[in-house]
């Protein structure tokens, strides 16, 4: 995203507590949830298998650490959240698009919306989660919509959304745009979303048959343009976790903006976070350090949760 305003993190860190049960063993597939067509599987993570050694009567907790970067751009329009309390842990990473001050209001206003809705419902019920990303999704992007600059225009700014709720031992999430979640767990990581841009388009019309291999090479050069984002206007496409994925012991979550994806591999990505595995807040801020400095770098934003159980004695 093009990046103007300086938009400073919001981080607010806390362990978490409560007295949970691990959730059944499970698959889960990703959806790309299209309010108005046919449903899209995306991607499938691994079966995930009874842990080995680990005391069901722990103590679950959900460490948090958020990172942020304005990179070599001349403005911040990327903003972050990670909070964890009560048994719950919500992240947002939005990133702003729209020029000087429109992306930066874009990404606040999207993050706030779904933090206070988040925040106004004491306890989400957990079948009601994906319903609770779908309404606030819609909400955000009629939020962002309707801005006016101070002419009294429209402003015409959009942002992305990337979030994660982890309650109960399970992982909820949305995205909208580009942004990424990563799922991490001990030597592997999966990229769980898919961007919402012109070559996801490119490549299903390649697939049926209703694109040539010229035909796509012509069009690449406008592949990266979005095709879903808050701020659209009558949002249509977003990806929603139909249900709670079951973590284990250990397990990372890794929202970014695509400043961090567009400069390192996830082979890099994993390498950083393993070295830096005693804090997921050291964790969260050398991601960031890896690609600040370099020529062109975006802004680049990151929130880590990560999933321990703590042994009674």
């Amino acid at each position: 995203m093009q990046p103007d305003m300086q938009l400073g993190a919001l981080c607010a860190l806390q362990d978490i507590q409560p007295n949970m049960q691990t959730p059944p063993d499970t698959d889960l597939e990703v959806i790309t949830e299209q309010l108005t067509e046919s449903k899209v599987v995306t991607q499938k993570l691994p079966k995930n298998k009874s842990t080995t050694g680990t005391s069901l009567s722990g103590t679950h907790m959900i460490q948090i650490g958020t990172a942020s970067i304005i990179g070599s751009r001349r403005s911040q329009q990327d903003a972050v959240f990670g909070y964890a309390s009560g048994g719950t842990a919500l992240g947002i990473v939005c990133d702003g698009m729209g020029g000087l001050a429109g992306g930066e209001t874009a990404s606040r206003i999207a993050l706030q919306s779904l933090a206070d809705a988040w925040f106004a419902q004491l306890e989400i019920e957990i079948d009601d989660i994906p319903g609770f990303f779908r309404r606030q999704a819609a909400e955000a992007d009629r939020k962002v919509y309707v801005q006016e600059d101070t002419a009294g225009r429209r402003l015409q700014a959009g942002t992305t959304i990337v979030a994660a709720i982890i309650q109960k031992g399970g992982l909820y999430w949305l995205s909208v745009g580009d942004s990424k979640l990563y799922f991490i767990r001990g030597k592997e990581i999966l990229s769980l979303n898919v961007e919402h841009n012109y070559r996801m388009e490119l490549n299903a019309l390649l697939r049926q048959g209703r694109l040539t291999a010229q035909e796509y090479a012509a069009e690449e050069y406008r592949a990266e343009a979005l095709t879903s984002y808050l701020g659209i206007g009558d949002l249509s496409v977003m990806d929603v976790s139909p249900r709670a994925y079951p973590l284990r012991e250990g397990d990372t979550i890794l929202l970014a903006s695509d400043g961090l994806y567009r400069s390192l591999h996830e082979e890099e990505i994993l390498a950083i976070v393993q070295k830096n595995s005693h804090s997921v807040q050291q964790a969260a801020q050398a991601l960031t350090a890896a690609v600040n400095g370099r020529k062109k770098q975006d802004n680049t934003s990151v929130v880590m949760m990560r999933y321990t159980m703590e042994k009674r004695r």
